[in-house]
């Protein structure tokens, strides 16, 4: 099997190089064609009578099954993006202010200068963590079953007339 696939990939990339695709698509198609080619081969073996003669007028039947391959492929599922997002809150604040105030009382004519102060509010603004949020991946193992139905070949036997026919247990050998 495995120079069908080898014979196929290496025409695959060269074809592949050739008209202007990658030479690794090239590789890959070519590695399938082979693996198909190498299947037609075997069932064309199938089809044919494989029946072989010794000398002892014995023969023999190649009986045959199929089996899985079975292979994991990472593949993306999904995307999440986290991000932060800035949200504008308008907020009021009550901040109690001083200020002076000027009294006079009536009494002498002079002249008084008092200077007179009143706080003001200066805002500044700062950021403050009041948060923390932890981003992980995990990985979540589980056992996945996989039903497939696989074919093989057994043995029947069909007796027309008067034939003698011995059956034996198949792990028996004959000399």
């Amino acid at each position: 099997m495995g120079k069908y696939i080898i014979i196929g990939a290496i025409f695959g990339s060269i074809i592949g190089w050739i008209t202007g695709f990658s030479a690794v698509i090239g590789f890959v198609l070519g590695a399938i064609v082979g693996g198909i080619c190498h299947t037609m081969n075997a069932r064309r073996k199938i089809d044919e009578p494989s029946a072989k003669t010794n000398k002892n007028q014995e023969q023999t039947l190649q009986l045959r099954e199929e089996q899985l391959d079975i292979k994991k492929e990472r593949v993306q599922t999904g995307e999440v993006k986290v991000h932060k997002e800035v949200v504008e809150e308008l907020k009021t604040f009550t901040v109690p202010i001083k200020r002076e105030e000027m009294v006079i009382e009536a009494g002498n004519e002079e002249e008084l200068r008092i200077p007179l102060k009143v706080e003001e509010v200066e805002i500044n603004k700062h950021p403050v963590q009041v948060n923390e949020v932890s981003v992980t991946k995990r990985q979540i193992e589980e056992i996945k079953q996989i039903k497939e139905k696989l074919k093989k070949e057994t043995v029947h036997v069909d007796v027309t007339g008067d034939a003698d026919v011995i059956k034996k247990p198949s792990n028996e050998t004959t000399e």
